[in-house]
Formats: C-alpha cells, sequence, structure tokens
C-alpha cells in the first residue's frame, strides 16, 4: 500500500488543523499524531507556502487555543517540566560554546544548520508540554493512541507493499528499506516500531476494552514484521528489553514468548535476518580467532575516539552539535551512540539532564501502571514504561532522540501519561437512584416505609 495518496490532504488538513485548534486544541494534536512520521510525505508539501513549517503552526495553534480554553495553569501535573525546561537552556548555551569552540558562525539564524537541529531537538520536549495542555480527558488520551496505532498500521502497509517484493534469501545492505520515515534511514525505523511495539504488547495483553486491544494486535503484528526487516539488531534488542521489563512486571507468560522468538530467529525467520543476526561476529581476517563484523567495528574505533574527546572537555563538552564539524575518526559525522554524543558535545552536564529525563519519564510509566484502578491507564503506564527502556537501549546504537518522526510519539505520550496520572486520581461523583441510595446508606427497604403523614392544614 503506498501512501502517496494522502499527499494532497496533508496541505489543507494543516490549515484545517490551525483553525480548528482555536476552537479545541486536542483536534491539532490528533493532526499531528496522524502525520508526524510521514516525514517522506510531509517533505513533498514543502513547495507550498509554509508548507516547511506546518508542524510549528500546527503546534503553536494547539497552544493559543489552550491558552484561550484553559480552565486551570496549564502545566500543572507536568512534573518533568522543570528539568526539560533547564535542559532546553543549557542546550542553547552549548550551542553557543561550540560556534567559540570551533569557530562556527554564531546561532542566531534559523538557515544555520546547528540552530535548526537545536529547534527541532527542544521542539520534541515542548510537544510534551502543548499536547499535556490539550488533552484533558479520557476520552481524548484513548483517541490519540487510535490514531497513532492508525498511522503506524500505515507505516506497516507501506513498508511491507516494498519489502515483500524484494528478494529476501540473503542479507544485503540494498534490501533494506526506511519506509515513510525518510532519512531516520532503516536503523531509525527500527526503532520505531521497536519503542511503539512495546507499549502495543501491554494493550493487547491487558484488560483493555476489545476493539483498543483488538487494534493493538493488528498494529502489533504490523510493527513485528517492520522491526523484523529493517534488519536493525538495535532495534532486536531494544523490543526484546521491553518485553522482558513488562514480563518482569506484570505478564511473565511474555518471558516465554521472548524465548520463543529468539528460537524463531533461529529456525523459522528467512535467512536474510538470520544472517544479520549471525553475521555480527565473523572470522577474522588476520587470526584464527572471531571479530566483529566491518560496521560494528567501526563503531567501536568511532567511540574509543569520541572519548578522546570527552577527556579533553569533561565538564562542558565541546558544544552541541559540533562533533559533525571536528572531522573525526572514519570520517563519519554521528558517534552512532547518542550517550557518547551527548558526552562530548555537552560533557557530563549534559548527561545528566539526558538521564534525569529517561528517569523521570519512565517513572510517570511505572507510577500510572502502579497508581491506576483503570486497566486502560495501567497498560497505557506499562506499556510506557515500556517504551521508555525500548529507547534508552536503542540509544546505545546511534541517535534515536533526535528525530521527529522517530521520537514525537514518546513525547505526546509523555504528555497523555502525565494527563491519565491526573485523570486516574480524580473520582467521578458517584450517580445513583435515589431510592438505591436510601437503601444502601439507611438499610431501609423504600416499600417498608410507612406512608407519609397528612400535611397540617
Amino acid at each position: 500500500m503506498n501512501l502517496e495518496f494522502l499527499v494532497p490532504v496533508l496541505y489543507p488538513g494543516a490549515i484545517l488543523a490551525c483553525g480548528l485548534s482555536l476552537w479545541r486544541p486536542h483536534i491539532g494534536i490528533y493532526y499531528l499524531v496522524l502525520v508526524l512520521p510521514l516525514q517522506t510525505l510531509r517533505y513533498q508539501i514543502q513547495s507550498y507556502p509554509l508548507g516547511g513549517s506546518i508542524i510549528d503552526y500546527v503546534l503553536l495553534a494547539v497552544l493559543i487555543g489552550a491558552l484561550f480554553h484553559r480552565p486551570e495553569p496549564m502545566f500543572d501535573g507536568l512534573p518533568i517540566k522543570g528539568v526539560l525546561l533547564c535542559s532546553f537552556i543549557y542546550s542553547y548555551l552549548s550551542l553557543w560554546h561550540g560556534s567559540l569552540f570551533v569557530g562556527l558562525p554564531l546561532p542566531l539564524s534559523i538557515d544555520d544548520v546547528r540552530f535548526s537541529n537545536w529547534k527541532s531537538y527542544v521542539e520534541l520536549g515542548l510537544m510534551a508540554f502543548i499536547a499535556f495542555a490539550a488533552i484533558r480527558t479520557r476520552e481524548q488520551v484513548r483517541a490519540v493512541l487510535v490514531l497513532m496505532c492508525i498511522t503506524v498500521l500505515g507505516v506497516g502497509l507501506d513498508f511491507y507493499g516494498v519489502v515483500s517484493t524484494q528478494d529476501l534469501s540473503h542479507f544485503d545492505d540494498s534490501v533494506r528499506y526506511s519506509g515513510v520515515l525518510g532519512y531516520a534511514g532503516a536503523n531509525g525505523l527500527g526503532a520505531f516500531v521497536a519503542m511503539f511495539g512495546v507499549l502495543l504488547v501491554a494493550m493487547a495483553t491487558m484488560k483493555v476494552d476489545r476493539k483498543l486491544r483488538t487494534l493493538a494486535c493488528v498494529t502489533l503484528m504490523g510493527c513485528v514484521y517492520c522491526l523484523l526487516f529493517s534488519f536493525s539488531r538495535a532495534a532486536y534488542i531494544a523490543f526484546g528489553a521491553g518485553l522482558l521489563l513488562m514480563a518482569l512486571l506484570q505478564k511473565r507468560f511474555l518471558l516465554t514468548f521472548l524465548f520463543a522468538g529468539l528460537l524463531g530467529c533461529a529456525c523459522l525467520v528467512p535467512s536474510a535476518i538470520s544472517e544479520r543476526i549471525s553475521g555480527t561476529v565473523v572470522q577474522s581476517a588476520s587470526s584464527s580467532g572471531e571479530a566483529l563484523e566491518s560496521s560494528a567495528q567501526e563503531r567501536v574505533i568511532i567511540w574509543e575516539d569520541a572519548i578522546s574527546i570527552f577527556k579533553a572537555f569533561p565538564l562542558q563538552g565541546a558544544g552541541f552539535q559540533t562533533y559533525q564539524f571536528l572531522h573525526r575518526s572514519l570520517g563519519y559525522g554521528d558517534t552512532h551512540n547518542f550517550y557518547i554524543k551527548v558526552l562530548i558535545e555537552q560533557g557530563l552536564i549534559g548527561i545528566f539532564f539526558l538521564l534525569t529525563i529517561l528517569g523521570q519519564m519512565f517513572r510517570q510509566g511505572i507510577g500510572l501502571f502502579r497508581a491506576a484502578e483503570d486497566p486502560f491507564y495501567s497498560a497505557l503506564g506499562l506499556g510506557f514504561a515500556g517504551c521508555i527502556v525500548a529507547a534508552a537501549i536503542a540509544n546505545f546504537f546511534g541517535d534515536r532522540w533526535s528525530y521527529i518522526q522517530v521520537d514525537s510519539y514518546l513525547w505526546i505520550l509523555l504528555a497523555v501519561v502525565a494527563r491519565s496520572r491526573l485523570l486516574a486520581k480524580a473520582k467521578p461523583a458517584e450517580i445513583e437512584d435515589w431510592e438505591e441510595a436510601e437503601d444502601k446508606y439507611t438499610n431501609i427497604p423504600v416499600r417498608d416505609l410507612p406512608p407519609a403523614l397528612p400535611q397540617p392544614s
């Protein structure tokens, strides 16, 4: 299934979403959920007036609408807001530090690539603020999850339409396909479906309503297909880590599922996938022992070189988005490990903010899972915690934190999880029939009461 037919409606849809968001802010979030992963489709409308900034304008419209219709302080109940704001400020200061250190242009113009990357980086966090302000009811939380499933199904169908026609008897880089996620690459696609797939497992295995569970199961099958044929070893590990968390906390039978999956990788999956996994370690050309294959070995070399930069600037790093301009080992512009990238660019301060944010996000999910009595909220909390574990693992093997088409769902899910924690604490007023209430609280059956005495004239 090709999703190109959606291109003509993306632009007018954005205009409509902007207008409606001023009246109903959650509508803009619904639109964003539908289009954020579709990077290749959004790219095709950049030639339209302001077409390259539709995400920015929809977010702005949602924010304005939330300001006009706020029944209470907009961001009360979003515990992570303090550390997020501090990280935004520090990353901008680091951006300036990098300009002065490397001799790059000062970050004052949106045309500057480093400033543009910083804006996109911060926009992901701001998305959590804006979505939290816009999504306010259980029905809206559920609608966000349903729309996410619909989009991920579309991503899977587009991926299947291409990959199913290829020869998968042997692995080759030419068979890898990133789908509508575009420049995030096949590894980015793998990380995306691994993270969201963990959430779907929670929705599919816990006692949520039947329609949502059915949708989660169907979408999960699409995620697993994309995961397998993304040929991303990091995504395999990330998905397995998320399943392991859920197995330990709630569903022990998932351990059996995980073990069966490992056996399946060895026995049942197409040979291209087994070749990809087994090819991580190859016979060494210089000795009789084994060694990492070339791409894995190159990553080790890059990491060792990157650590030497960190040792020179341990506290503040070399500056935000500077590694690609340092022309370091093997000519790569990325460290292929986001934690190392943050260490060498933002130092120990930057890595402290990153780990704190990850920890707070995980805590939000676990808190909702443990506190909620509603199975829907409980599944959402557990699934989100699993998402964060998968994200934390995936970022060991590359930048899976800075791409809007890969990570935007994480931030919107953070917003709906934080909102769900507030909703789960609020107990709706009991509505009972008067006779039932009287029977319950007085233990006097209504039928046994004497007739009312006549009123004196």
